[in-house]
């Protein structure tokens, strides 16, 4: 197997004067709460989703709609700890089962703001949902400047900022899951995955809040503040 070894950056917006919260190290069990969203009924994106998911014991597995990342995203994505989704996106948007368009720099306003109830990780397995400073200078507004935001108590989005390919979306998920389970290094892994079985035209990215930025599943730093600013991107290139 040939594995590609794309270049990271990693890039900085607003950090708050105080600065950031140290990690705090708290230990969590490995297998928490996980659900799956799939967004498309055709390209396999079920299947993706099953491939993470299997690595768990899960509690969800459904076909993707609109309130279960808004309006009820408290009883649903936000009632997990890592979330996976699968479909078909582009910049900070998901399409749902239905061909309902998801505006996550608008979803999260629900009784608590943004994904800040329980969600930790989220995974947007789409096309361009997370694009990088190579695309556009507002990278980060979407995600934290909105009073209606998602990172309200998230720690990290991961994604792509280019196109995902459905012929490798498989292998990803799996070996992404696998990491997951034996609790490496969240983003990272991600990236990993994309590098051992992405299409070279694939490139991964992850938003963060800063000090989340070494968390596992397994030990993860204190939430972020509900109205922060501050902001960590990390990308392929």
């Amino acid at each position: 197997m040939t594995v590609i070894q794309r270049g990271y950056r990693a890039l900085v917006f607003a950090c708050l004067a105080a600065g950031v919260l140290a990690a705090s190290g708290t230990a969590l069990a490995i297998d928490l709460e996980e659900g799956g969203y799939v967004g498309s009924r055709t390209d396999g994106a079920d299947e993706t989703v099953d491939n993470f998911l299997k690595h768990f014991s899960w509690e969800e597995f459904f076909w993707a709609i609109r309130p279960m990342f808004t309006t009820s995203n408290d009883t649903r994505v936000d009632a997990m700890d890592f979330a996976y989704f699968c479909g078909h996106g582009d910049r900070w948007l998901i399409q749902m089962s239905d061909g309902v368009v998801v505006d996550l720099g608008s979803a999260g306003y629900s009784s608590h703001a943004g994904y800040g109830r329980d969600l930790e990780f989220i995974v947007y397995h789409a096309c361009k949902v997370i694009p990088s400073p190579r695309e556009t200078s507002s990278w980060a507004q979407p995600w934290v400047t909105e009073a209606d935001d998602t990172f309200d108590g998230l720690h990290q989005s991961l994604g792509f900022r280019s196109n995902a390919s459905m012929g490798s979306d498989q292998n990803i998920s799996n070996y992404f899951g696998s990491r997951i389970h034996s609790n490496a290094k969240v983003w990272q892994s991600w990236f990993d995955a994309i590098d051992r079985y992405g299409r070279s035209d694939e490139f991964g990215s992850a938003v963060m809040w800063p000090a989340a930025e070494n968390d596992t599943y397994g030990s993860v730093c204190a939430d972020p503040p509900a109205s922060h600013t501050s902001l960590r991107i990390w990308y392929q290139y």
